[in-house]
């Protein structure tokens, strides 16, 4: 099995990762990029990089990929 693959569904699982800020539903907002403003929960991996891709599902119901790099806690 691929060693992403592996990685992601680590991660869907729950565990922390260290090569992952945010956990699986984590809720956050987006501070930089095409979509700064929007908020909503990390639903998925895109890519497994230095600086990640996630899918997130913003609270207006749509899709969107961000940086990892682009994104912090809703709470912070």
């Amino acid at each position: 099995m691929n060693n992403d693959i592996q990685l992601h569904n680590r991660w869907l699982g729950g565990e922390k990762l260290e090569a992952f800020e945010f956990m699986h539903n984590e809720y956050v907002r987006v501070i930089s990029g095409q979509y700064s403003g929007e908020q909503g929960s990390v639903v998925s991996i895109v890519q497994i990089e230095e600086n990640p891709f996630y899918i997130l599902e913003t609270e207006a119901g749509k899709d969107i990929e961000v940086k990892e790099t682009e994104i912090e806690r809703a709470n912070s």
